[in-house]
């Protein structure tokens, strides 16, 4: 009886042996094992994960220096936080995919995280606290044609704000600061004294916004916004014609004007041939101005346009003149008919009248165009140019 026992046992010692050996050959290595490369993998991310979190802790705080010293808005303030909350999130996402979250260490990092945070929002205040009154902004404000000017600064500190022309105090205005801010608009035509660049980019005027107060001075170029003056309009046309098909003969029917306003050179080349503009346009300018095309033949006005009124380059229903030429209004299919301007074959005179809101006004009369209508129909052959004009 034992005996039949012993077998038994031994035929099921020898079946665990020969499943074990089967399951070994045959399920995966990884079934037993742990693949190193993966999880060398995912310690990276983890690490990542973290760094970018100390990262972007870092960045939030250097916002603040950057902007929070300089009394930064609630929107700067909203950003850094918005950038802290995001680096929080990093380092703990790597518990998230690693062990699992955990709410002390969730807890522990939050209040660091704001801690030093919040040190550093009061610790920019510290560094404000024995300064003077600085230049926080200037900007131009175009339709009223003024400076804005913003300040920061010690509550309660009174300071002295300049516009210097070429060095030399053209306005002056005093106030205090009120929290930690003040502004101030300053007309443009209570220190103007004309572009301070010419066509070229040359400097013309040196205009410059000074504050001063008891902790000391501080200063800034204006410049690149005191370039509101236009002086010079130019003109071209396209000539249109229609042609007989049985005898080539031309009848004129009118022309396209195209017109041009910037900032010119009294010594520039206007020149203008076959329905071509080749001499030296304008430098184009955001300003506000108004502008009256006429067409004169001789000393006798043809045809006027309607006066155009540009609120920095634009003029409503026509374009942008800041960016380049632009069509002016036509009479008749979107020309200037042959009719309602032209008085024989002769010079004719494109004179541009400009008014600037900040400034003086000009009439240019450079654009001087020779028209051959009636020697063409006749068998002529001469293109329209400003050559005998």
């Amino acid at each position: 009886m034992s005996g039949l026992l012993d077998k038994a046992n031994k035929a099921a010692e020898d079946k665990e042996e020969a499943v074990n050996a089967f399951a070994e050959n045959q399920a995966p290595a990884s079934f037993f094992e742990t693949n190193d490369t993966d999880s060398e993998i995912d310690k990276r991310i983890l690490i990542g994960l973290q760094i970018g979190g100390i990262v972007a802790l870092i960045v939030s705080m250097f916002l603040l220096i950057q902007t929070g010293w300089l009394y930064a808005t609630i929107l700067d303030y909203i950003i850094a936080a918005g950038v802290l909350i995001f680096g929080w999130s990093l380092f703990n996402g790597s518990d998230y995919l690693g062990d699992g979250l955990s709410n002390t260490k969730m807890a522990i990092t939050a209040v660091g995280f704001a801690s030093l945070f919040f040190a550093t929002i009061v610790g920019t205040i510290f560094m404000n606290a024995g300064g003077g009154v600085t230049i926080a902004s200037a900007e131009l404000d175009g339709d009223n044609d003024e400076i804005d000017l913003s300040f920061f600064g010690p509550r309660g500190m009174e300071y002295t704000v300049e516009i210097l022309v070429d060095g030399s105090v053209a306005y002056t205005h005093d106030s205090e600061i009120n929290v930690d801010r003040g502004s101030h608009s300053i007309p443009l035509d209570e220190f103007w004294a004309g572009n301070s660049m010419d066509m070229n980019g040359r400097s013309i005027v040196n205009y410059e916004v000074k504050v001063t107060s008891e902790g000391g001075s501080d200063s800034k170029s204006i410049d690149d916004m005191m370039v509101r003056e236009v002086d010079t309009g130019y003109a071209k046309v396209t000539e249109y014609f229609t042609t007989d098909s049985g005898s080539g003969e031309k009848t004129y029917t009118g022309i396209s004007v195209e017109m041009i306003l910037g900032i010119g050179d009294p010594s520039a080349d206007y020149s203008f041939s076959s329905d071509y503009f080749t001499g030296t346009p304008p430098k184009t300018i955001t300003s506000d101005w108004s502008a009256t095309l006429a067409v004169k033949k001789g000393s006798t006005t043809v045809y006027q346009y309607s006066t155009i009124q540009a609120n920095e380059g634009l003029v409503n229903g026509l374009g942008e003149f800041w960016v380049g030429w632009v069509i002016m209004p036509g009479t008749e299919a979107g020309n200037l008919a042959r009719d309602d301007f032209y008085d024989g074959d002769g010079c004719y005179t494109f004179e541009v009248q400009i008014d600037n809101s900040l400034g003086e006004s000009y009439t240019d009369t450079s654009s001087r165009i020779e028209f051959f209508w009636d020697s063409n129909e006749a068998g002529g052959n001469d293109a329209a140019s400003s050559q005998n004009c």
